[in-house]
């Protein structure tokens, strides 16, 4: 088994965060999204790991570096892009990478899937690609139940699913792209000439794409009002108010849920709500709700 991590784009609904650091090295509870990814690969039995890059590229590659020679019994390859490729692109790019069935998951993606099941199914179906999809708050993806197919994309009628930004191929599919830099327009042209799509329809499954302000905030609620379990994440706050090693000056109030990482300064006369601080934050006086600070 090996898997593919596209992990080359801004993050332009992140800014301004992602003009300091990359999607992928977004913390989760002070921990970065693509390690949690690469932890999760790893006890899956995966070994080798593609990964392609491009947005503020030497911060990821500096950080992929340093957790290789922590890991050396996996091996990553970094492609990295000239310009930027789009995920079919990327996927074209580094074709030569795909050498077996490959789990290709965005570097965004927050879930608790079992990837050992995901692989099991891809297995037993005979279709190159398997598409993990869920009833979300985007769905566009039609599906055929009686085949356990997908239909269509970006649609707006029918039985729609959302596309959890995880899925499976086998190398001899790519061989059928189209040029495109657009996957789901590569698929759409694959779905056009009569080849076929496995549904891999998760109903239990927690997925949550921190692509957006809100929906970074929202897994960090996710976990610490344990909503959710992700495995390799940090779980073991008491509540949901979580002060690491922190200076906090006097009357300052923390409210619902908070997770302040390591070396954060508070001034006096602060509250804080539904707040992540990052390390090394200076947050000055004042009233803080829905927030990144850093």
């Amino acid at each position: 088994m090996q898997a593919f991590i596209l992990a080359a784009g801004k993050g332009t609904r992140l800014y301004p965060f992602t003009n300091i650091i990359p999607k992928p090295l977004f913390p989760i509870l002070g921990k970065p999204i693509i390690n949690i990814i690469l932890e999760q690969l790893i006890n899956t039995g995966i070994k080798r790991i593609g990964i392609n890059t491009f947005h503020l590229k030497n911060k990821l590659i500096n950080f992929l570096k340093n957790y290789q020679k922590k890991h050396p019994e996996i091996e990553l390859q970094i492609f990295e892009e000239p310009k930027l490729l789009g995920t079919g692109g990327a996927i074209l790019n580094a074709k030569n990478f795909f050498k077996e069935p490959t789990l290709i998951i965005n570097s965004d993606i927050l879930t608790n899937l079992n990837f050992k099941t995901l692989f099991d199914h891809h297995f037993s179906s005979a279709f190159p690609i398997t598409m993990v999809l869920y009833k979300g708050e985007n769905n566009n993806v039609l599906i055929d139940h009686k085949s356990n197919t997908v239909s269509g994309f970006r649609l707006k009628e029918g039985v729609l699913f959302n596309y959890a930004g995880i899925q499976i191929i086998n190398p001899d599919i790519i061989s059928h792209f189209s040029y495109k830099t657009d996957l789901i327009e590569i698929y759409q042209d694959l779905l056009n000439s009569g080849i076929k799509i496995f549904a891999f329809i998760s109903n239990n499954d927690y997925f949550k794409d921190i692509g957006t302000i809100s929906n970074y905030l929202a897994c960090h609620e996710d976990i610490l009002i344990k909503k959710i379990n992700i495995p390799f994440v940090p779980f073991s706050y008491a509540n949901s108010i979580v002060i690491k090693n922190a200076k906090v000056g006097n009357n300052v109030i923390f409210k619902n849920w908070v997770f302040i990482d390591n070396g954060t300064f508070i001034e006096d006369n602060t509250i804080l709500s539904k707040t992540v601080s990052w390390k090394g934050a200076y947050i000055k006086t004042g009233i803080y709700n829905n927030c990144i600070l850093v």
